[in-house]
């Protein structure tokens, strides 16, 4: 199963998202192939550094993607920003597209032109990529957060019940994984986490993956 992390608009957390997910499904145990589809490598890069909290990213180009949506088991493939050659490449093989938003006027805008191209590719491949959004850097006490909530959900897409929070532990995520911090520093961080990951998970189709929810639940606990 291909699952691809797409947005239009840079700066969303698209790499931290998979970061997230990545070093959760590992510590979980489950199968999992992480690819870096941006020039800028920094899912590779923060992979590297991980010491083996996250799985090794392999960097990948456009012609090369086919082969990811060919491969059994569960594949990650971080895209870079922008409606070019990789956004289209990936929208014709994925199975899902996790779309990452944050709470900026400016985002708000964009996130129709992404949904839009999105669409197109469902209406050719009979509903594939299924989509889910994520909300990122959501802090409930700023009203563009709160508008945010309520316009990805009037939008009548798939929308994610967690979602992620403005925390330091996210912008520390660089130094290694969450794993890698203080307990006191990711606590709240890794439970907000592994509620998003299960979530995606049940979204992905757990039977699929060859997953229980019991064992899920074990995992994260």
């Amino acid at each position: 199963m291909l699952v691809c992390l797409a947005s239009e608009k840079g700066g969303v957390g698209k790499t931290t998202l998979a970061a997230l997910l990545a070093e959760g499904l590992k510590a979980r145990g489950v199968p999992l192939e992480v690819a870096d589809g941006d020039r800028q490598a920094s899912l590779a890069a923060l992979a590297e550094r991980s010491e083996g909290r996250l799985p090794l990213a392999r960097e990948v180009f456009p012609t090369q993607f086919r082969r990811l949506g060919g491969s059994e088991g569960l594949t990650l493939l971080d895209l870079p920003s922008g409606i070019g050659v990789e956004f289209n490449t990936a929208m014709a093989i994925a199975d899902v597209a996790l779309v990452p938003v944050v709470p900026s006027a400016f985002d708000l805008r964009t996130l129709p032109a992404t949904l839009t191209v999105i669409r197109r590719a469902q209406e050719l491949r009979e509903g594939l990529p299924r989509t889910l959004i994520v909300p990122n850097k959501v802090d409930l006490r700023e009203v563009l957060s709160r508008e945010l909530l309520d316009v990805v959900e009037r939008l009548g897409w798939p929308v994610s019940r967690t979602w992620i929070s403005e925390r330091s532990a996210y912008r520390r995520l660089g130094e290694a994984g969450l794993s890698a911090l203080p307990r006191s520093t990711r606590r709240a961080a890794e439970t907000e986490r592994d509620r998003l990951l299960d979530e995606v998970l049940d979204f992905l189709g757990r039977e699929q993956l060859g997953l229980s929810e019991e064992a899920g639940q074990e995992a994260a606990a």
